[in-house]
């Protein structure tokens, strides 16, 4: 890597003028009086007439654009804490949310604190508040202790003491308050990025890859490299990463606030370089010949972008790491699957990790080997543990003197998900019947162990995603419609969000992608699919539709046919998620609609079809896959006769035989928006 310092010049008068103009802009936006700031008691709001030229320009996000929780449990024996990420430039100056009706108790103080212990606010719950439906929270950050780039805060619960309630204060269930959708308010205008290093910030709306309208495969591999890695790091939010086509030589739009724009395309000069650095116009550029390009974006891959402190730098030799544990039997320290509580009466916590963090090949069985210690339970009390896995009882014991769990029991396929999740149920009653009691605390210990067992039949369905695709695996593009690589670039980033591991695409010709042993993300039309030997759930050609049964089911549906389909590819043991049509392109838009009404979590579907005729009205079908916790069992061909039956027929009752109308089993979150075509 040669880092490259770039001269810097003084802004042109356009560009002077367009920094004032932003900041003009920002002004106008002003909601929020800077005096109010200081306020830590009853919310109060300025009405936007309040506000004065010289106010600094306010922002509010919520939690969830920040990577942070928007809600947080509150209980007395157990304070919350969360962590606020601060944007570079912006300054936190308030929290909002909403705090709920307090639980199994009426009055009390709710404490906000930041890392330092200062106390930030009091905030009373008046008697009678948990008749109250809600009350507003607003509180004043400024003067928060900041960590680094975050500030760290802790609510602790305080129910007031009641004389009358003494007997039996202590007796009831748990006590605790929910703080519901949280967002913060910052003041400031987001600092212009300057250097590689600092180029995406750890808060993002938006990124924007901009690639030529005849990107070659080169710059369609690139393009397609940092949406997997930058889905992968914005896990936690939910940033938009598109790919837009663009003549090529052209320059991007300015990205605005909180957004971010790159420009892969080949060109003479290889390397990274930060177009326009300190300016609102700043934008990225990825340069180079065939594979150099995707070769500069090692630093990104391997989260070594922080060594490039400059504008511009190149890379000649792609890095790579093999991150994560490795084996078959792994510690939960290394799998991030520690957690503790403190019980009193009832508690509950639940240790997981991604199936993808597990790494490859597949899985299809494990051992867990649990290690817990706990405060020992005296002899006249009474304590137990319930550990569920997959909506089953896998573990159950009894809290003891000992003070220690030492277990090992094994979960099957229909026991694991792409999250293996341990929720775990505790009970603990104390001695005493009533009075000032003191909780247990249970903790799993970080040496726990699971041993996977590898193996098994590729996965049908949605529910292949993101484990079928990791690390690696195949895109292809027949080049049939103008738009497939930004097709292409929604489904990978839905994929890399989903998964624990970065993941690494290749792009291939159609043909190489249906004939390989690697899951693979497939876009062509039916006439392209014809050359394969690829057999979907639903296929056919023009009018002719076929649904895939153990008797292939067929019928002529006016306009034919778009979808997305996911499926075991059984001849090659691998998945593939299939987005292709049998009559034009059009039909798909609203299936593509329908995703983004998910979010595109792929999670959130059910089946293994998502289908749009002539009148746009998408489905959301299983006719291979199962919709319960079984899916990945292997049915019996008799037991799964009347069920793929089943599937057929809803399949001809769900477009009509004459194509006209979409019967909608599932609709999707804004099925009402969607057009016709």
């Amino acid at each position: 890597m040669h880092p490259v310092n770039s001269e810097s010049t003084p802004l042109s008068p356009w560009r002077a003028a367009a920094v004032v103009a932003r900041v003009v802009m920002s002004a106008a936006l002003v909601i929020i009086p800077a005096a109010l700031a200081e306020s830590v008691v009853a919310p109060a709001h300025a009405a936007p007439g309040d506000a004065s030229p010289t106010d600094p320009p306010v922002l509010t996000l919520p939690g969830n654009v920040l990577g942070m929780k928007s809600q947080v449990y509150v209980a007395t024996d157990n304070p919350a804490k969360l962590t606020v990420p601060v944007p570079t430039g912006l300054t936190a100056v308030r929290l909002r949310g909403t705090i709920e009706a307090p639980t199994n108790f009426d009055a009390g103080t709710l404490d906000i604190n930041d890392s330092s212990g200062r106390l930030l606010a009091a905030i009373d719950l008046p008697p009678g508040a948990s008749d109250r439906p809600a009350m507003p929270l607003d509180v004043a950050l400024s003067t928060a202790a900041p960590a680094g780039s975050s500030i760290g805060l802790s609510f602790v619960l305080r129910p007031k003491f009641d004389p009358q309630n003494y007997s039996n204060a202590y007796c009831w269930p748990r006590r605790q308050l929910i703080v519901s959708d949280l967002s913060t308010v910052f003041t400031g205008v987001e600092a212009p990025t300057a250097t590689i290093a600092g180029f995406f910030p750890p808060v993002l709306q938006r990124v924007t890859v901009y690639t030529p309208v005849d990107a070659d495969v080169n710059e369609q591999q690139a393009a397609l490299t940092l949406v997997s890695t930058l889905a992968q790091h914005y896990s936690n939010q939910p940033t938009v990463i598109s790919v837009v086509s663009q003549p090529r030589g052209a320059m991007p739009p300015p990205a605005g606030p909180l957004a971010r724009a790159v420009v892969v395309e080949s060109g003479d000069y290889v390397g990274l370089k930060v177009e326009n650095p300190g300016a609102p116009e700043a934008f990225l550029r990825v340069s180079g010949h065939g594979g150099e390009l995707t070769t500069q974006l090692s630093l990104f891959v391997n989260k070594l972008e922080m060594l490039a402190q400059v504008d511009t730098a190149r890379v000649d030799q792609a890095g790579s790491s093999q991150g994560g544990p490795h084996g078959d039997t792994m510690t939960f320290r290394q799998l991030n699957m520690t957690g503790s509580t403190d019980v009193m009466r009832t508690a509950s916590m639940s240790v997981g990790v991604g199936r993808t963090a597990l790494g490859a090949p597949r899985i299809d069985g494990v051992q867990v080997h649990l290690l817990a210690d706990y405060t020992p339970v005296a002899k006249d009390a009474a304590g137990a543990v319930v550990i569920h896995a997959g909506g089953t009882v896998v573990y159950r014991a009894v809290l003891d003197s000992s003070g220690r769990i030492d277990a090992t029991f094994d979960l099957d396929r229909r026991q694991i998900g792409q999250y293996i999740n341990l929720d775990m149920a505790l009970t603990y009653t104390p001695r005493e019947a009533c009075g000032i009691e003191i909780p247990i605390t249970f903790e799993v210990n970080p040496q726990s162990t699971l041993t996977v067992h590898r193996g098994g039949a590729a996965i049908e369905g949605f529910a292949a995603i993101p484990s079928e695709f990791s690390p690696k695996f195949m895109v292809a593009m027949d080049g049939s419609a103008p738009n497939q690589l930004a097709t292409a670039a929604a489904l990978v980033a839905a994929i890399g969000r989903s998964a624990a591991t970065p993941l690494m695409p290749q792009v291939v010709d159609v043909n190489t992608a249906a004939g390989a042993g690697v899951g693979a993300v497939i876009i062509a039309n039916s006439a392209a699919l014809k050359e394969t030997s690829l057999k979907p759930p639903i296929g056919g050609d023009g009018t002719a539709i076929e649904v895939e049964l153990p008797t292939a089911l067929r019928a002529s549906i006016k306009g034919g046919l778009g979808s997305i389909q996911a499926f075991a590819d059984r001849p090659r043991n691998r998945s593939v998620l299939l987005v292709t049509t049998t009559g034009t392109w059009t039909l798909i838009d609203p299936v593509l609609k329908y995703l983004e009404g998910y979010g595109g979590d792929f999670s959130k579907l059910t089946g293994d079809v998502i289908a749009a005729g002539a009148w746009g009205d998408p489905v959301n079908l299983a006719i291979r896959a199962s919709d319960n916790a079984a899916a990945n069992a292997e049915p019996s061909h008799s037991a799964s006769r009347p069920l793929l039956a089943g599937a057929g027929l809803a399949v001809l009752a769900a477009v009509g035989i004459t194509g006209v109308v979409l019967w909608r089993r599932r609709r999707g979150p804004s099925a009402a928006n969607h057009t016709k075509a």
